[in-house]
């Protein structure tokens, strides 16, 4: 069955094409009623199980950077926390317990689907192709929540996440720089 669905280079779009969409139509799908906790729950708990659990294809985790997991980590959390200096602002919303797991969700699973299944269905096209991919899909899937002024940040942080990705092998340092991110913008 894997070996099947990693041959299917249409299967592996059309499952991307389905992600994007969906995070992209995050506005409608919050429309009429709709509990925002449970679709936003929904969706992202969707994306994690599906970009955790593609089948990955050889010579996909290899740390093509060399460098530490800890370097990594702390360069994109201290990039993410010089923008928070800088850019200033406020939390939209009381800080709550389900704002937290929220959020904390949608960052794991975005990087389980962008820094783990884009970012490896990308990798045979090489490494920069790989970055560059997964990181402006990021970007794009946030404007109809955000709106235009967000693209350059957020193709900033994609980019940022994908070094990350490719200097340390794994999502994992992307996930957590990311969660940190998010957490740095609700309080």
């Amino acid at each position: 069955m894997n070996v099947l669905i990693l041959a299917r280079p249409r299967t592996a779009a059309v499952v991307v094409a389905a992600g994007c969409s969906l995070l992209v139509l995050r506005p409608l799908l919050l429309r009429d009623g709709a509990h925002p906790t449970f679709v936003l729950a929904s969706l992202f708990l969707l994306l994690l199980v599906v970009g955790r659990g593609w089948p990955r294809a050889a010579g996909t985790s290899a740390a093509a950077g060399g460098t530490s997991t800890a370097i990594a980590l702390a360069a994109g959390v201290a990039a993410f926390a010089l923008g928070r200096l800088v850019g200033g602002g406020h939390a939209p919303g009381p800080l709550t317990l389900r704002v937290v797991a929220l959020v904390s969700l949608a960052a794991v699973a975005e990087e389980a689907f962008f820094r783990r299944l884009v970012y490896d269905l990308l990798l045979p096209s090489g490494a920069a192709a790989a970055v560059l991919g997964s990181a402006a899909l990021f970007a794009v899937v946030h404007v109809s929540v955000y709106g235009f002024w967000v693209l350059p940040i957020d193709v900033g942080a994609g980019l940022l996440l994908s070094w990350q990705r490719w200097a340390t092998g794994s999502w994992a340092a992307p996930a957590v720089t990311h969660v940190l991110a998010n957490l740095l913008v609700v309080i």
